[in-house]
């Protein structure tokens, strides 16, 4: 059973007619034909009635017809792939990410991605997880920790550590907290299995000060719905939620804190294209989202 001739079939079938889908598919008449027949022959079936003007399915073609579909359906969704594999692109990448990136970065730039993309499939890890999950079968990892040296990839962006406090707060008329003062407020901060919470500990020893712990957090969400309650000051790298007051936070040298993300991939991968144009659009639209400020080094 050749592919050409189920795709004959199937013209037959929409035009109703022998004649009509000979003009359609270029071929004589006679020859499509002989090539129905022939179909019929090895199936052992009639998939026609010829007694009318126009060719109607029989009960046999009728259960056919489905299989013929699926079947021409496979064969092309396999062609492209080929023909993707050969040009170096994917039809569907996977993604591994922390759980915050995935919710402020990822979601929000495959929101801009049109139908001809590729499709993304997401899956979450945490920041010291995200590489390992290349040899899992993922096609691009980002993570705060920079990638291992046999890995390819690239800098996407540099985003701030933020202080969150209630609208209440006394720290509210201003935009940014150095690292002394929050380091003597009650603090609600990640686990230290987050890249937010080890920069803020490299930060705090720099300064040679300690802090108060009110509450260690696995997510973000938690962290800043907490402070909302009013149980202490937030510090995250997420977007604000829950009418949360941001503050930037400043390092001895009056420099921001910020985490760094990257993205890693497998240098041999099959589907370098796609990964690096999915990198590099990455990259972009951290800039558009919040500002030149956050442009990547390196």
């Amino acid at each position: 059973m050749e592919l050409r001739v189920l795709r004959y079939f199937l013209t037959i079938v929409e035009t109703g007619s022998v004649t009509k889908a000979a003009e359609e598919v270029r071929v004589a008449q006679p020859s499509l034909s002989r090539q129905l027949r022939g179909l019929e022959a090895s199936l052992g079936m009639t998939l026609f009635d010829r007694g009318g003007r126009q060719l109607i399915l029989t009960a046999a073609g009728r259960r056919f017809l489905p299989l013929a579909r699926d079947l021409v359906a496979r064969a092309d969704a396999a062609e492209a792939a080929v023909g993707a594999l050969a040009s170096g692109r994917a039809m569907r990448i996977t993604v591994a990410a922390p759980p915050t990136t995935i919710t402020d970065v990822i979601a929000p730039f495959l929101a801009t991605w049109g139908p001809e993309d590729p499709l993304v499939t997401v899956q979450a890890e945490s920041p010291a997880r995200a590489y390992q999950a290349l040899g899992r079968g993922a096609d691009v990892a980002i993570s705060t920790a920079p990638p291992r040296r046999r890995l390819a990839g690239l800098p996407v962006a540099r985003l701030p550590l933020w202080a969150y406090v209630r609208a209440d707060h006394a720290w509210t008329n201003r935009d940014g907290v150095t690292i002394g003062e929050l380091a003597a407020a009650p603090l609600i901060v990640l686990t230290p299995a987050h890249g937010t919470r080890r920069v803020l500990d490299h930060a705090v020893q720099d300064a040679d000060a300690s802090y108060d712990i009110v509450l260690e957090c696995d997510t973000p969400h938690v962290a800043q719905a907490m402070a909302a309650s009013g149980h202490g000051i937030a510090v995250v790298s997420d977007d604000p939620r829950f009418d949360l007051h941001p503050l930037l936070i400043l390092d001895g040298a009056g420099e921001p804190l910020q985490i760094h993300l990257h993205a890693a991939w497998d240098p041999s991968h099959y589907a370098l294209r796609s990964i690096e144009t999915f990198a590099t659009g990455l990259s972009r639209f951290c800039v558009e989202q919040y500002g030149p400020q956050v442009t990547a080094r390196g």
